[in-house]
C-alpha cells in the first residue's frame, strides 16, 4: 500500500471527535520554548491550527516517500494552509462504539500515511494522534466494565 495525503474530511472526523472528548496534547518545551512544555486543549480556539500540523506532517512524509515525484497522491491541491476546520457532523449519527472504531481505524490510517519520515514519532502530530487514539479506546461502551487486570477469576465475573 502506498502512502497518500489525507482528505480534510478525514482531518475534520478526527478533529470532531478530538474537541468533543476534550483532547489535549502535550508540546515539548523543544518545541514552543516554555519551561517545561505546555499542554494545548483542541478545542474551538486551536482546531484549525492543530488540522493544519496534521496536514503538513501528512504531506511532509508523502513527499518523503515520494521525492522524485512532482505530484503527490491524495488531496492534491488541499495545502495544509488552506485548510479550515469543519465541523464532521455525521460523526454524531454514529453509534458510540461505531463512532470509536472510525476513529481508531482514522487514526491508524493517518499514522500509516504520515510515519515516512525518520522522526515522525517524534512530531506534534504523532503525540496528537496519541492522545485521539486514547481518547476513542477511553470511549469504547463497555470499557469501564472490563477488568483492570485479567486472570481466570476476572474473567468468571
Amino acid at each position: 500500500m502506498s502512502a497518500f495525503i489525507v482528505s480534510h474530511d478525514h482531518i475534520d472526523a478526527l478533529l470532531t471527535f478530538a474537541k468533543l472528548h476534550r483532547v489535549s496534547y502535550y508540546v515539548p518545551q523543544r518545541i514552543c520554548n516554555k519551561p517545561g512544555g505546555t499542554r494545548v486543549d483542541i478545542d474551538s480556539d486551536t482546531v484549525t491550527e492543530v488540522g493544519r500540523i496534521l496536514l503538513d506532517e501528512n504531506e511532509r512524509s508523502v513527499r518523503h516517500r515520494y521525492r522524485s515525484s512532482a505530484d503527490l497522491p491524495g488531496t492534491i491541491g488541499e495545502e495544509a494552509a488552506s485548510y479550515t476546520f469543519r465541523e464532521f457532523a455525521e460523526l454524531y449519527r454514529l453509534p458510540k462504539g461505531k463512532q470509536c472504531a472510525w476513529i481508531l481505524n482514522g487514526c491508524r490510517c493517518y499514522d500509516y500515511q504520515a510515519c515516512e519520515t525518520d522522526d515522525y514519532e517524534e512530531s506534534l502530530a504523532h503525540r496528537i494522534i496519541q492522545e485521539i487514539q486514547a481518547a476513542a479506546i477511553r470511549a469504547l461502551p463497555h470499557i469501564e466494565d472490563a477488568p483492570w487486570e485479567i486472570n481466570r477469576e476476572t474473567a468468571k465475573a
